[in-house]
C-alpha cells in the first residue's frame, strides 16, 4: 500500500478546522480545485470542511453543488466512481429479505431503530469485512457473545440471502461501495487527496484511498492515534500509532484547559510510553477544574457546582459515557433535575415549541398578542378544552403572517369562549402515548419552567463516546462505568478520547458497576 503522510495533533489542535484549511489554500497555488479531493468519514464533518473551504477568497464563484464529490464522505466518493449507481440498502429491503429468509426476524428490529448496527447480521458482516476478513475468519477470534442468536452457520446462510436480494434488486450497503470501487473503479485522475478523521479507516477504506491516491502528487492523512477508538469496525489502532513516530505534529492546542490537558495526558501516557514517542501537546490558558461524583443519585459539593453551574451560565455540557446503561442512568437524572437535554445529533427530549407553549399560554390567556407560528403551535399540542372542533385541524394556511390575541380567537370562534380561564396549559393540552408516560412528561416539563426556560439552543447534551468523538463542549461529564472486559489500550483511547471534549471544567462519575473504564 501506498503511505501517506501522515499529519498527527491532539484533541482541538486545530486538524480540521485549520490545517486542512491552511493546506487546501498551500495547494490552490498549484492545482485546480477540481483536482483536490477532501474526504472524511462522516456528513457533518464534510460539510464543515465543504463550508470553511468555500469561504476562501480563491473560491470565489465556486458553488457548494460543484463540491459535492470534491469534499464528501469515503463512501458517496466511491460510489460517485461507479457506473450504474445503485441505491442503498434500507429498512424496506430489510423487510423484505426478512419476509424470504425467517433468520432475519430471529433478532427484530423496528424502523425507528433500525441500521447496519443494530441487527446482529448487519453489524457482523461490517465487523468481519471491515477487518479484512471472511465470515469463518472472525468467527475464530471474535466475542461470539455479540452476535447472539446467530452462530457462524446461520450467518453464511443469511448472507447468500442477502447477497441474492441485492443483486437481484439492484441495491447496495456501505461495503459494497468501498469494495466495488476497489475491484471496478478506474483510478481517479486527481492531483491531490487529504483524508480527515484518517485514523477511523478501515482496511477496504484504506485499499481504496490508496487507489484513489494512485496519480495523485500529495496525499495526506489527518488524524491522532490516540483517538483510534473504531477496532470493532476495523479500524487498525498498531498501523497509525507506527505512522505517528513520523508524522507531522500540531501540537498547539485550541480547546482543552490545562486541567483537562494534564488529565488526558496522564490517561494516554502508557500508549506513548509503549509506541516509544513523546507528544507535545500545549493547552490554552483556561485552568478549570476537575470535580469527581459518587454518582448521578447522590447530592454533595461537586454536584452542587454542576447543577449551579447548568442553571447560571450560559455553558454547555456533554454527558459521555461508555454504553448503556449509562444513557438510561443520565436521562433519569436530567428528567428529575428539570434539565433540558438532547442526544448528540437529535432533538431535545422536549422540543422547544413543546415548552414555549406551556411558557407561553398563561400570558395569551391575559391578552398578550402571539405571532402566527405561536397560534399555530398552540394548536398542535391543545385539546377540545379550549379549541372548539377539538382536534386541532386548522392549518392557518390562509391567514396572516401577524400577531393575534385570545378575544380574537373567541370572536371568531376558533376557541370556546371559557378558553382563557384555565391557564394551566398541562390541563387543557392533548393526551399522548400512555398515561403514566404523558404525566411523567408533565412533570419534567414543571420542572423545566420552575428552573427557568432558556429558549435558545440546548445546552446539555449526552452520547456515549464513540458518538461524541471529534464534538467541543464547554464541560465534559465522563461516566467510567463499563460492563465488560476490554483491551486495556482501548480503554484508555476511550476515556481520552471522552475528557478531550471540554474546554473548562470536567466532572467524573464513579464506576456504578463491576469495571472501570481504563482500569487494569
Amino acid at each position: 500500500m501506498r503511505q501517506p503522510k501522515f499529519i498527527s495533533g491532539p484533541p482541538g489542535t486545530g486538524k480540521t478546522s485549520m490545517f486542512i484549511t491552511q493546506k487546501y489554500t498551500e495547494l490552490l497555488k498549484k492545482y485546480s480545485y477540481n483536482r483536490i479531493i477532501i474526504l472524511s468519514h462522516t456528513n457533518v464533518a464534510a460539510d464543515e470542511i465543504r463550508d470553511e473551504i468555500l469561504k476562501l477568497p480563491e473560491m470565489e464563484g465556486v458553488t457548494k453543488k460543484s463540491m459535492k464529490y470534491k469534499i464528501c464522505t469515503i463512501h458517496a466518493y466511491c460510489k460517485s466512481r461507479l457506473v450504474g449507481r445503485k441505491e442503498v440498502f434500507s429498512y424496506e429491503d430489510h423487510k423484505n429479505v426478512a419476509m424470504i429468509d425467517s433468520l432475519f426476524n430471529l433478532q427484530r428490529v423496528n424502523e425507528s431503530e433500525f441500521n447496519a448496527d443494530k441487527h446482529k447480521f448487519y453489524r457482523y458482516l461490517s465487523d468481519a469485512y471491515g477487518r479484512g476478513k471472511t465470515l469463518k475468519e472472525h468467527w475464530k477470534t471474535c466475542d461470539k457473545n455479540a452476535y447472539k442468536p446467530y452462530s457462524l452457520n446461520s450467518i453464511e446462510e443469511m448472507e447468500s440471502t442477502y447477497n441474492q436480494y441485492k443483486q437481484d434488486n439492484h441495491v447496495c450497503d456501505y461495503a459494497d461501495m468501498i469494495q466495488d470501487f476497489v475491484d471496478k473503479a478506474v483510478e481517479p485522475d486527481i492531483d491531490a487527496l487529504i483524508v480527515d478523521e484518517a485514523q477511523d479507516s478501515n482496511v477496504p477504506q484504506r485499499e481504496a484511498l490508496d487507489k484513489m491516491a494512485t496519480k495523485a502528487f500529495e496525499y495526506y492523512f489527518v488524524g491522532d492515534a490516540d483517538q483510534t477508538i473504531f477496532e470493532f469496525a476495523g479500524s487498525d489502532a498498531d498501523y497509525y500509532h507506527k505512522l505517528s513516530r513520523d508524522a507531522e505534529q500540531l501540537d498547539q492546542g485550541h480547546r482543552c484547559g490545562k486541567t483537562i490537558n494534564a488529565l488526558c495526558k496522564r490517561i494516554i501516557r502508557p500508549i506513548w510510553e509503549h509506541y516509544g514517542y513523546e507528544r507535545t501537546w500545549k493547552p490554552t490558558d483556561v485552568i478549570g477544574n476537575h470535580y469527581h461524583l459518587p454518582s448521578l443519585n447522590k447530592r454533595c459539593s461537586a454536584m452542587m457546582t454542576l447543577l449551579d453551574k447548568i442553571k447560571y451560565t450560559n455553558e454547555t455540557f456533554l454527558f459521555t459515557y461508555r454504553g448503556t446503561p449509562s444513557d438510561s442512568w443520565v436521562k433519569k437524572f436530567f428528567k428529575q433535575q428539570g434539565i433540558e437535554f438532547a442526544h448528540v445529533g437529535n432533538t431535545a427530549h422536549v422540543p422547544k415549541k413543546e415548552l414555549r407553549c406551556h411558557k407561553l399560554w398563561p400570558d395569551f390567556c391575559k391578552g398578550t398578542p402571539m405571532p402566527l407560528k405561536q397560534i399555530k403551535d398552540f394548536w398542535e399540542y391543545a385539546g377540545s378544552k379550549v379549541i372548539v372542533r377539538g382536534k386541532g385541524e386548522e392549518k392557518f394556511e390562509d391567514w396572516v403572517d401577524r400577531e393575534y390575541t385570545i378575544d380574537y380567537m373567541i370572536y371568531h370562534k376558533y376557541l370556546r369562549e371559557d378558553a382563557g380561564k384555565e391557564r394551566d396549559f398541562s390541563i387543557i393540552r392533548k393526551q399522548r402515548g400512555k398515561k403514566e408516560d404523558y404525566e411523567n412528561r408533565l412533570i419534567y416539563i414543571r420542572k423545566i419552567l420552575n428552573n427557568g426556560f432558556d429558549d435558545g439552543e440546548v445546552r446539555v447534551k449526552y452520547a456515549n463516546i464513540h458518538t461524541v468523538k471529534g464534538l467541543t463542549f464547554d464541560n465534559v461529564i465522563v461516566d467510567l462505568t463499563t460492563t465488560r472486559l476490554e483491551d486495556y489500550f482501548t480503554q484508555l483511547r476511550l476515556k481520552y478520547v471522552a475528557y478531550s471534549r471540554g474546554k473548562f471544567d470536567c466532572w467524573t462519575i464513579a464506576s456504578q458497576g463491576k469495571y472501570t473504564l481504563g482500569a487494569r
